[in-house]
């Protein structure tokens, strides 16, 4: 006990005493030797600079420091001293000793050991040119581009080593040197058997055909990634796991076990929202995505839109979906749909039953083919040149296509990237019922100067017009503008053509355009500006800018898992006393 008592008692010493220490801090900074850039430059990362703790930083994280940047300018064989002020020194400076020697330059590439590639295609892999500064973070990404070839064509043993020749034996006045590559290629592993665990409701196959290679195919690892992805994508496992096993007759064959756990697939999906203050949605959805234990989806939902003010209304839309993914075990998706639309806004109605199928198949990892066939069974109701015009019940055929090619990254909030869509749809004619003809095109790009700040522009463009002896096209497939997402600053659907009672019936030629800025503010909290243009017209000739409207205006974006919860406030600058009559959107999503 009587060993303790001087411990405890400086335990308990007094609060004054730990009152008078002052934590050291850098007073000066003095660097010396051969270096190629400024001070900021060369200490950028460290955490160095005057009035920084002593108690902080280390001199190892300093000196490391100082190195990473010398090297990520090509200057690979720096030397670094750093010399720290002891704890009884008047002023702390810390004194640094810098020899930067010769800037290295690529000047070729050697390979060795490598036979199944020639040197050419692997020099292709380089990020760098002849003549340009060799950097670590160059090599590194050459050594795993080169690491990533062996092991898509199954030479998953392989090693690769990187290194320099050193300055001895080049030139030391340039700085030229070449980058040696050794690879050990080892032998070619290829795929075995497959065995799947965990499975209850799923049928096996579901698994084998969404795998990117077969038995006996060279083992790919980059395919077995996008195969668990796939498997994942499906919405049937809440895990799936790979492990691989080497066959015990041959070391060259691998055999794949795969396992998964099923998830809780059935469920029923309710939502709620607007898409204006004075239009606001619902939905039912009941959903089955495995009903014949084959992933074919069964959905059963209606969705229902209520407008209020001056555009009292609502509209109806029960739907019954079943999908097959792999239609005739090929991988196009076949789509049918059941379908009922009552639509009822002031000047105009529609009621419409409807049968659809749809083939989908996705040409490229970007690029998707669809093509449909509907019969559809319809009649409106609306006001055309002051008289109330009605159609009878009548059977329409219609076929649609549409192509689309998606780079967008991330999904749900881009980054870069693009989305570019073209559609058509023909009706009537041959076909028989309504005769009208739908064209339609829309591009969005992402461009990003930097990862918080993002430029992002929308262009589309459609057209809708009947043909041989009808002069009206239905109003489901007319265009309208106006709303958080489209024009902003506008009410919703409130541009285009109206009828004589100022209610918008929608028009049959559609010009769009959007841009904005968007930027990160801080953490999840980002800010947009955006700029909307638009205009509705029955006819190129009736073509014209002054009924066209425009909006501008700032918003708000919170980054969530499910996408950017939106605030926008828009306005229209042709309108009198516009920022009082300016309109607030608010959304989950980007407006495109």
């Amino acid at each position: 006990m009587k060993a303790l008592a001087p411990l405890l008692a400086l335990l308990f010493v007094p609060s004054a005493v730990h009152a008078d220490f002052t934590e050291p801090v850098v007073d000066s900074i003095y660097i010396s030797g051969n270096f190629p850039v400024s001070e900021h430059k060369l200490l950028s990362g460290t955490g160095l600079e005057a009035g920084a703790s002593l108690l902080r930083i280390t001199p190892v994280q300093v000196r490391d420091g100082i190195i990473v940047n010398l090297n990520d300018m090509g200057y690979l064989d720096a030397v670094v001293t750093v010399q720290w002020p002891l704890w009884d020194d008047e002023n702390n400076i810390v004194r640094i000793s810098v020899e930067a020697g010769v800037r290295s330059f690529l000047s070729g590439l050697v390979f060795n050991g490598a036979i199944i590639f020639t040197a050419d295609s692997l020099a292709m892999l380089y990020p760098g040119a002849p003549g340009e500064p060799i950097t670590p973070q160059d090599t590194l990404s050459f050594r795993n581009a080169v690491l990533d070839l062996y092991n898509e064509r199954g030479y998953i043993y392989s090693s690769v080593d990187i290194d320099l020749l050193s300055m001895g034996k080049v030139d030391v006045e340039t700085g030229y040197r070449a980058v040696g590559c050794n690879i050990e290629e080892q032998e070619q592993v290829s795929l075995g058997t497959v065995s799947i665990s965990g499975l209850e409701t799923v049928r096996e196959k579901v698994i084998t055909r969404e795998l990117l290679i077969s038995p006996g195919d060279s083992l790919n690892m980059e395919l077995l990634r996008q195969s668990i992805s796939n498997i994942y994508g499906l919405g049937l496992f809440q895990d799936v796991r790979f492990s691989y096993n080497p066959n015990e007759n041959d070391s060259s064959i691998v055999n794949l076990d795969i396992s998964v756990s099923e998830s809780r697939y059935k469920r029923v999906d309710l939502g709620i929202g607007y898409e204006s203050p004075l239009a606001v949605l619902g939905s039912v959805t009941w959903l089955h995505p495995n009903i014949m234990g084959n992933n074919q989806k069964l959905t059963i939902g209606i969705r229902m839109l209520q407008f209020f003010g001056s555009w009292d209304g609502c509209m109806i839309e029960p739907e019954i979906v079943y999908e097959e993914p792999w239609f005739l075990s090929t991988r196009w998706k076949w789509q049918l749909k059941l379908g009922y639309l009552y639509f009822s806004i002031p000047g105009i109605s529609m009621s419409s039953y409807s049968i659809t199928s749809k083939f989908a198949r996705d040409i490229t990892e970007h690029l998707r083919f669809t093509i449909g066939y509907s019969l559809e069974y319809e009649k409106y109701n609306e006001w055309v040149d002051s008289v109330f015009t009605t159609t009878d019940w009548r059977t329409t055929s219609s076929i649609t296509s549409s192509l689309v090619h998606d780079t967008r990254n991330p999904l749900l909030n881009p980054l870069r990237g693009h989305w570019i869509m073209g559609e058509g749809k023909l009706s009537g004619g041959f076909l028989g019922g309504n005769d009208y003809y739908r064209i339609s095109t829309e591009g969005r790009l992402y461009f990003p100067l930097s990862n918080d700040f993002i430029l992002a522009g929308r262009l589309r463009l459609g057209g809708s017009f009947p043909y041989g002896d009808d002069a009206t096209v239905p109003p489901d497939d007319r265009f309208f503008l106006g709303g958080g997402t489209t024009v902003r600053g506008y009410p919703f659907n409130s541009l285009g053509p109206k009828d004589d009672e100022g209610n918008p019936i929608g028009g049959r030629f559609e010009i769009l355009g959007s841009f904005e800025i968007r930027t990160r503010i801080v953490g999840n909290l980002g800010a947009v500006l955006f700029a909307d243009a638009g205009g509705l017209w029955n006819a190129f000739n009736e073509f014209d800018l002054s009924t066209a409207g425009f909006g501008t205006g700032i918003g708000l974006r919170y980054n969530t898992l499910f996408g950017p919860l939106r605030l926008d406030y828009g306005f229209a600058p042709t309108w009198k006393n516009s920022i009082k009559r300016g309109k607030i959107y608010i959304g989950i999503g980007h407006a495109f």
